[in-house]
């Protein structure tokens, strides 16, 4: 399960793999091979594979086949029976006598009484048992096991975000390296038509060889991060298949795009409210808090009287082929009036439940933290979009306009790219903080328990455009 840190943690070594491995990986753009994949087809995939998922299903199916188990206590047990005794002791061949119907007046004689010869006795039989009252122990256990079932279905339902949002923090990488790859591109195919402009006139003698040089320097820079966005975009898509459990060498095409506009955002006491009322893993304590409660009231009063009714029904054959028949039936109660290992299960039962209480206090802890620097966070992102906006379109004309100065000979070929520099830099932290924007969203509508089926369909449309 991830949640506060340990999340914060994992989302942060995914993108540090994808900065690692992009380092170290040339690539060419993904061919269009297909129409491509939205962000919800990747999720459905990944809700398939993903291992973490599978794992949770199976406690679930453990949960389940428990209850049942405790269930099957409330029904008769019944069994058949074969038994095969030889001896000679005196009340073992009376009884065995009697049972074969075989006793006559003979059988009567002392020395017959005393010291009889040995008798073989075969006993077939069907006996059963029910239980027909235990002070409501088994009542309680049903009780327990029903809600450790809910416990495991709702951490399945967390896990199943935790496989969104860590799906939708890969797509966006895809997303972003494929935008910054495309401006990287447009910026690369300017500054070497203007450069190789700058070399005509270099040649020739009507620009200084610095301004040439310094400027081949800018766009070796600039091609080089061409090179890195290309094998990005590849180690994206590669890490994306991972997690959708297909090969890593798969093509395909993201179809998405960073909306334009920011979500609005609610106050942190409404965030709160939510995640207090919707986070399946808080839930999912909650029942095992209360399980764990109906556990130690049980072992506190598992002294109490226990009635079972029993029956049995058998044949007794000396010679397998003559014999008597017999039933009984009846019922027994039992009570402990002193049982040692009553106190230690008491206080077993005891410690275990407050050591659920005490995680249920941290998990609201540690909700309540989270949610506060994702929100600062949020709130931060959405104060820079429009300030990055409109540094990105400043950029983009005082690219432009150093393009004409260029032209004009009021500004050397070196300020230009540079220039060009800046605007591509600009452009990528724009569209960091466009990634940010709706991953901080996802985690917020994440730690807050909203990030259910309506809220990823809500995610697919924004980034469907």
């Amino acid at each position: 399960m991830l949640t506060g840190k340990k999340a914060s943690a994992f989302f942060a070594a995914i993108f540090f793999m994808i900065q690692v491995a992009s380092a170290d990986t040339a690539s060419v753009p993904v061919p269009a091979s297909d129409p491509g994949m939205t962000f919800l087809d990747c999720y459905e995939k990944v809700l398939r594979y993903y291992p973490a998922l599978r794992k949770r299903y199976e406690r679930l199916e453990q949960a389940k086949a428990g209850r049942n188990l405790v269930i099957s206590e409330l029904f008769p047990k019944i069994r058949g029976v074969y038994e095969m005794q030889t001896s000679d002791d005196p009340v073992f061949v009376f009884g065995s006598l009697l049972r074969q119907e075989s006793f006559t007046s003979n059988n009567f004689a002392l020395p017959a009484l005393n010291t009889p010869r040995h008798r073989t006795n075969h006993r077939f039989g069907i006996e059963g048992d029910m239980l027909l009252f235990d002070s409501f122990n088994t009542i309680s256990k049903i009780r327990e096991a029903r809600r450790l079932v809910k416990s495991a279905d709702l951490e399945a339902d967390f896990t199943e975000m935790e496989a969104a949002i860590v799906t939708l923090e890969s797509y966006l990488g895809i997303l972003l390296a494929n935008t910054l790859y495309n401006v990287a591109v447009e910026v690369k195919r300017a500054s070497d038509k203007d450069l190789q402009q700058a070399k005509d006139l270099n040649d020739k003698g009507m620009i200084l060889g610095a301004d040439y040089y310094a400027a081949k320097v800018i766009a070796a820079g600039i091609e080089r991060e061409v090179n890195r966005l290309s094998a990005l975009r590849k180690t994206s898509y590669m890490l994306m298949n991972i997690l959708m459990g297909e090969s890593p060498e798969m093509t395909w095409n993201a179809v998405g795009k960073f909306p334009e506009t920011a979500q609005d955002k609610s106050a942190l006491e409404a965030w709160l409210a939510q995640a207090y009322q919707k986070r399946q893993d808080l839930a999912a304590l909650d029942q095992m808090l209360d399980a764990q409660g109906i556990e130690r009231t049980r072992q506190k009063t598992s002294f109490l009287p226990k009635v079972y009714g029993f029956a049995s029904l058998d044949e007794n054959s000396h010679d397998w082929h003559t014999g008597g028949r017999g039933f009984s039936i009846g019922m027994k109660g039992t009570m402990d009036f002193f049982d040692p290992g009553l106190p230690g299960r008491v206080k077993d039962a005891n410690a275990k439940y407050k050591a659920l209480k005490a995680d249920r206090d941290a998990l609201r802890d540690a909700i309540a933290r989270d949610l506060v620097g994702e929100l600062a966070r949020y709130e931060t992102a959405t104060l820079d979009a429009p300030v990055m906006k409109g540094a990105c379109a400043d950029a983009k004309e005082a690219s432009e306009l150093t393009a004409k100065l260029y032209q004009e000979g009021r500004k050397s070929i070196a300020d230009l790219l540079e220039m060009r520099r800046a605007y591509f830099e600009t452009s990528a932290g724009r569209e960091n903080l466009r990634l940010a924007l709706e991953l901080q969203y996802a985690k917020l509508l994440f730690l807050s328990g909203q990030l259910t089926e309506d809220g990823i369909r809500q995610v697919n449309a924004r980034l469907k455009g």
